[in-house]
Formats: structure tokens, C-alpha cells, sequence
């Protein structure tokens, strides 16, 4: 096949998906593999580091799309981007659930796409995955905003999934004193959150739970917090169980409201771009190798386990009726 790797797009984003290490063996396995120019060099991987092991570097976008058999990109493509697809696949981060417009625009230039973060194992953990790093660099960052010694704060915790288990790791690695709170103490959060320094939430928060903008930190309860505190979202709902949080990103990754910063950003693992590069490029070079092995998605789910997962997470417009989904006017500057 052949397989582009497509520079980032949204902005304060400078990680890439697949790093030369990984390109080898694509190249080994006798893929043609074009690299955008510049696509890691905010990293300190070169274009000469990508034709050193055999990819090729491509500065002309609409060729690195349209001459390629299964486009590579971490975040989804802008609007313009996805106009550059042509009857081909996308590997890419979509999550869209919450963004349906980008079925529409694959639909729309009759493409497929493979799901990402909706590439899981038959006991349910995702095959690319960063989410503990999500939770420990968001302490780390929450940390830079507190006017406190790490071990003078006093922290409350919403959740103890692998998001917040990742949280839970580096407050006690900075010696926090941290309360994690219990399902059945919920009602009883107006006590907890006093005298708190930063207040972490790591909820996934349901659906039903935010159509009907229900909160379990109401915005008064947070001026109960210490002066100078701070709120980090690490699951980055929306709405979600802090009234006052809303997403956030890399580019902008605060701001105040009722005298406390709020953070919730978009792509955490990007304030640690060569770390997270590094686990996604590993993570993601037997799917992409699947993929290209098969010559793209036909019969991809008899190929035994793996094929099998990544079929479950393929994005097909023709079978979500994505006509309904046209925008009413341009999302270029949302989808960046």
C-alpha cells in the first residue's frame, strides 16, 4: 500500500503519529511510505530521519492525499484536509460521536475511516492508548499553576479509572495529600471540596448525565476551595460533573473563572509530545501493518484477533445516513 503520514494541524500540536523506527518496518514489509515535510521536526525527527530508513518526504498536501492508498494522521484532518481525501482510507483520532459533522465530510469524498481511540481487545482496553499519561503530565501541569508546594496541597479527587490512576500516581510520587472520593460520599462533596488546593476530576460522565446539564460540583461549591486553587478536567466531558469546567487546548490550555484556573485540555499527552509520540508510533504499527497487509478493509475481520478489532472500529458514512450531518456553515476553525 501506500501510507502518508500527514504532518499535525491543530494548534500547540507538534507530536507525529509514527516515527522512523516504526516507517522502517512498514518499508521492510514493502510499503511506499510519504512523509509530510516537517512532520516531526518540531520533535527533533527530521525529514532525513524519515529517508534514512526508506519513506519518502512530500510537501505538496493534495499529492501526500490523493496519491495515497491510507492517510496517517493523530488528530482529525481540518476541513480542508478531508476535501483532499479521494476514495480512500483515514487512520486517525475522530471521537465522532461528538463531532458527526466529520462523518459527513467523509461521506462526502467517499472514504472510510479507522477509529482510533475505538480499537479495542475483546476484554475492552483500548490498542492506543495514553490515558495514564493523561492523568500523571495534568498533575504535573496542574502543579505549575498552584501557589504551593506539592506536598502543601491539599487535593480532591473525582474517579480512579486509568485516567485517574495515572493522577493518583504522580500526586503520591509529589507527596499530595490527596482524598479520593467514594460514590457513596457524592452527596456529601459541599464537605470534601473545602480547603482544597486543586480538585481533579477523572469521571467519564454519562450521556443522559450531560443532555441534562446535571453536576455533582455545582459552581458555588467551588469558591469553598482555598484561594489560588485550581480545577483539572482530565476527562474532558462536556458538560461534565463540574459546572464550571469547559474543554480547553494545547494553544489555550487555561482559564479563570470564579477567581480559580480551570484546565481541560484536549490531548493532554501533548504537553509531553516525544514521550506520547513514542507510545502512540509502537502502539499503532501492527494495526496500521494489518491494514496495509490486507490492501485495506475487505474480509479485515477474518484476519484473526486483531483484524477483528479494528473492524469494530471503522467508520462507515454510507451506513450512518452522513448527508444529515452537512454543517450549516464551514467548521474549518472548530475541526483545527
Amino acid at each position: 500500500m501506500k501510507i502518508s503520514i500527514v504532518k499535525e494541524t491543530n494548534q500547540g500540536e507538534t507530536r507525529v503519529l509514527m516515527l522512523p523506527n516504526e516507517v522502517s518496518k512498514l518499508v521492510k514489509q514493502g510499503h511506499e511510505v510519504f512523509v509530510e515535510k516537517n512532520a516531526g521536526s518540531q520533535i527533533f525527527i527530521y525529514d532525513k530521519n524519515y529517508e534514512n530508513v526508506g519513506a519518502k518526504i512530500i510537501e505538496d498536501k493534495k499529492k501526500l492525499f490523493g496519491e495515497s492508498d491510507l492517510v496517517v494522521k493523530l488528530k482529525a484532518p481540518t476541513e480542508i484536509e478531508f476535501n483532499l481525501l479521494k476514495n480512500n482510507l483515514l487512520f486517525s483520532m475522530l471521537h465522532h460521536e461528538q463531532n458527526p459533522v466529520y462523518v459527513y465530510f467523509l461521506g462526502k469524498n467517499k472514504c472510510k475511516a479507522i477509529e482510533i481511540e475505538s480499537i479495542f481487545n475483546d476484554a475492552k482496553e483500548r490498542l492506543v492508548d495514553a490515558t495514564d499519561i493523561t492523568g500523571e503530565v495534568g498533575v504535573l501541569y496542574a502543579t505549575q499553576h498552584l501557589k504551593k508546594m506539592p506536598q502543601d496541597s491539599n487535593i480532591l479527587m473525582l474517579g480512579y479509572g486509568r485516567v485517574g490512576s495515572g493522577a493518583i500516581k504522580m500526586c503520591n510520587k509529589l507527596d499530595m495529600n490527596i482524598k479520593i472520593l467514594r460514590k457513596e460520599e457524592y452527596s456529601n462533596i459541599e464537605h470534601f471540596i473545602k480547603d482544597k488546593d486543586l480538585l481533579i476530576n477523572a469521571i467519564s460522565w454519562a450521556g443522559e448525565e450531560r443532555e441534562k446539564k446535571r453536576y455533582l460540583v455545582k459552581k458555588e461549591m467551588i469558591d469553598l476551595m482555598n484561594s489560588g486553587a485550581v480545577i483539572l478536567d482530565l476527562a474532558v466531558d462536556f458538560p461534565n460533573p463540574i459546572e464550571t469546567c469547559r474543554p480547553t487546548s494545547l494553544n489555550n490550555p487555561y482559564y479563570i473563572e470564579r477567581g480559580k484556573i480551570h484546565i481541560g485540555i484536549y490531548g493532554y499527552p501533548g504537553l509531553v509530545p516525544i514521550s506520547s509520540s513514542e507510545r502512540y508510533s509502537k502502539q499503532v504499527l501492527p494495526l496500521i501493518l494489518e491494514i496495509a497487509n490486507n490492501k485495506g478493509l475487505e474480509d479485515i475481520c477474518e484476519r484473526g484477533e486483531l483484524g477483528k478489532h479494528i473492524s469494530k472500529a471503522i467508520v462507515n458514512p454510507e451506513k450512518m445516513n452522513w448527508k444529515k450531518f452537512k454543517p450549516k456553515e464551514s467548521r474549518a476553525s472548530y475541526i483545527e
